[in-house]
Formats: structure tokens, C-alpha cells, sequence
């Protein structure tokens, strides 16, 4: 298992709309750290900080929060808001967890080789963008892929075709359809003598009625 990625946070000691504003206005974002059977701890992290151990580690990593009264929590991201304008980073919901007890998260689909369908003429029809799986939080994976670099017309894929690696399961029903392949349509664009002679056409028809 790599290493929980640290990250300090500060203890929102006054929660209100003031406190969370001269938060946000000095760089933070506000949050709170979600604690089974307990009270939530209302905190506050550097932006900056936050992108860079995202980034580096992925939506689904562990995470240790250390907070300004030295108290420590293993936690993951549970749902990020963003600001309505801005679409900037304005809220965070950390959960923290046991590293010896399963949890469910829902897990990003990566499809990679969809490059290689253009040439074929197909295109890839995605009916799943994400899936929940069940693991130990530090077996859960930050994407699954699925791979359709080699796929043909009319081919599927399945829940019971992904891979999803040790130690992750899901109760998604194994038959459910993830995605398929499919020849792409070709569309006929109308030259401009035709679009001309169905104008005229139209004309014509509109005269005889009146008469």
C-alpha cells in the first residue's frame, strides 16, 4: 500500500457566513470531515494545496488530514461543490475511514483506444460513466478501464468484462451493458443544386393551391 498523502487543514472554530468568507477569501476552501457515529469537524484547506494532492494522488486516494489542534484523520473525498459563477472549488465533504473496513465507492469508467474506431468507421456508445465497487479504501482504484482499441461492429461490453483488481468487487448485475460498438452513420449533405430545386418545388406547390 503507498502512503497516505498528508494534508493540513485548519479547525473552523466559528461557522458562519464571515468566518467561511475570510476563509475563502485568504485561499481555503471550506469542508468538513465526516466521522461515523460522530460529530462532523468543520475545517478549512489551502486551494492550492488541495489541486496538488488531487492531482498527485487521484480522486479516490487516502488522504492523512492533520488539523491545527494536532488531531489526525485518515480520510477520502466524498463530494467536492463548486461555486455556482466561478466553478471554482467551495466545498468540501471528507469522510474519514478505517483502513481494515470495506466501503462502497463509485468509481470512474476510463475508456482509452477510441482513437483506433475512426478509421473503422464506428463509434463507441458509453452507457455507464461510472460504477460503485466495494474494497478495502486503500484497494480502491482512482479509474477502471475499459479498453475498446481492438473492438469491431457490434461488439459489447459488460460489467462481467471489466477488471476491476484484487480485492474489488461490485453488486452490479454482471450482465449490465457498459458500452457498445457501433458503424457510424453517414450523413448525406444536400448539394446546392438540390437544395435550389426544392425551394423552386416548394414555391410551385404553394401557387397551385392558391389558384
Amino acid at each position: 500500500m503507498a502512503q497516505a498523502a498528508k494534508l493540513k487543514v485548519e479547525v473552523r472554530k466559528e461557522v458562519s457566513k464571515k468566518e467561511n468568507k475570510r476563509f475563502q477569501n485568504d485561499g481555503y476552501i471550506i469542508g468538513v470531515i465526516n466521522q461515523k457515529g460522530l460529530d462532523s469537524v468543520p475545517v478549512a484547506v489551502k486551494k492550492d494545496e488541495f489541486r496538488k494532492v488531487l492531482k498527485d494522488n487521484g480522486r479516490n486516494a487516502i488522504l492523512k488530514l492533520q488539523d491545527s489542534d494536532k488531531n489526525s484523520y485518515d480520510v477520502m473525498v466524498k463530494t467536492i461543490e463548486l461555486s455556482p459563477m466561478k466553478f471554482e472549488y467551495y466545498h468540501i465533504d471528507f469522510q474519514k475511514v478505517s483502513l481494515t473496513e470495506v466501503i462502497k465507492v463509485d468509481v470512474a469508467l476510463r475508456f482509452t483506444g477510441a482513437d483506433f474506431l475512426k478509421p473503422k468507421r464506428l463509434i463507441l456508445n458509453r452507457q455507464m460513466d461510472t460504477i460503485q465497487v466495494a474494497g478495502l479504501p486503500q484497494d480502491i482504484p482512482d479509474s477502471i478501464e475499459v479498453d475498446v482499441t481492438d473492438s469491431e461492429d457490434g461488439d459489447s461490453i459488460f460489467v462481467s468484462d471489466l477488471a476491476f483488481g484484487k480485492g474489488i468487487t461490485t453488486d452490479v448485475d454482471p450482465n449490465q451493458l457498459v458500452a457498445s460498438i457501433s458503424e457510424a452513420k453517414i450523413v448525406v449533405e444536400e448539394t446546392e443544386e438540390e437544395s435550389e430545386a426544392l425551394v423552386v418545388e416548394t414555391v410551385e406547390t404553394e401557387t397551385t393551391t392558391e389558384e
